[in-house]
């Protein structure tokens, strides 16, 4: 089933309520009344802004529909997602949540079906604490870790980069259907081996080569794997702020938005506050900008950095 959260929105007139490409939910229009969200958690520590309260679900969602709609779930038999779909609790979370939380042990397999996610690891030492944002994903997408395998504490966590949807399976089910079901044991064995994949392809962006060639590689396997076709480029309708990117090359915050600001006067980049368009092809060094690259038209957020 198509995800409506990921699809690519054209630019709205001012005051229309909704916001240019957002991959998440929409704005209501002025007058709604809403609770405002919470603001993303300091990448310093992760864990201090761990919510127990999700937002009220108006609706649940079709949990069998959602499960086929995350790739590495795709091919199940009906009666395989319908047995996990049965037994799925849902919640909607604002931004800024701990979904799991580093040092925990897993008691469900976390499903995102809307929404964007870091994963960030924190480590203390004798100079104080060390933060690495190891990988960011945004729905449809599996969100368990090592931990639901061999019940040991999670060596990270997962936090909101916005309001999220998220399906959860208790363990012992997943467990069962995966000793019952070879086809769903693969699935998460494929998921685990391509998070590895991703762990490793991480070392070149945090220890190879200048940080303007780090910060290029990191957007380029972004866009590649979370980005939308949008004019000459792709969105990457992921809201990483500055701070996040830095955690992600092993640079400062200073640093990477000179990079990135640099990148933008070429027209390599725009930024909004939903994410971050990549040109296709290379930076090409010429300023101005080119038809179908995202701009701050009325209605747009500020390219301001985050």
């Amino acid at each position: 089933m198509a995800n409506p959260s990921n699809v690519v929105r054209p630019p709205t007139a001012r005051g229309s309520g909704t916001r240019f490409l957002s991959g998440g939910y929409t704005r209501p229009g002025a007058g709604s009344a809403v609770e405002p969200p919470r603001s993303a958690p300091c990448p310093e520590d992760p864990t201090r802004h761990t919510y127990p309260l999700a937002m009220a679900v108006q609706s649940d969602l079709e949990a069998h529909q959602e499960l086929r709609a995350i790739p590495a779930l795709a091919e199940l038999p009906r009666d395989t997602l319908g047995e996990l779909g049965a037994t799925a609790s849902q919640r909607r979370v604002h931004s800024g949540v701990t979904l799991v939380e580093q040092g925990a042990a897993a008691s469900h397999l976390e499903l995102l079906v809307r929404g964007a996610v870091k994963v960030v690891r924190t480590t203390r030492h004798a100079m104080g604490e060390s933060t690495v944002v190891l990988e960011v994903a945004r729905a449809p997408a599996i969100l368990c870790g090592a931990s639901l395998f061999d019940g040991h504490p999670e060596p990270a966590s997962i936090v909101t980069l916005r309001s999220s949807h998220v399906i959860a399976l208790e363990r012992r089910v997943v467990l069962r259907v995966a000793a019952q079901h070879p086809a769903f044991a693969r699935a998460l064995l494929g998921h685990m081996a391509q998070a590895v994949r991703r762990h490793v392809r991480r070392i070149d962006e945090v220890a190879s080569g200048p940080v303007d060639d780090r910060v290029r590689h990191l957007l380029e396997g972004l866009a590649h794997e979370h980005g939308t076709p949008f004019g000459q480029g792709r969105f990457i309708a992921i809201p990483l702020r500055r701070k996040d990117i830095a955690c992600m090359v092993n640079a400062t915050t200073e640093t990477v938005s000179r990079v990135l600001a640099r990148f933008e006067r070429e027209g390599l980049t725009r930024s909004t506050r939903d994410g971050i368009w990549l040109r296709v092809g290379g930076a090409s060094g010429k300023g101005g900008q080119s038809e179908g690259e995202p701009s701050e038209a009325p209605g747009a957020p500020s390219r301001s950095a985050r």
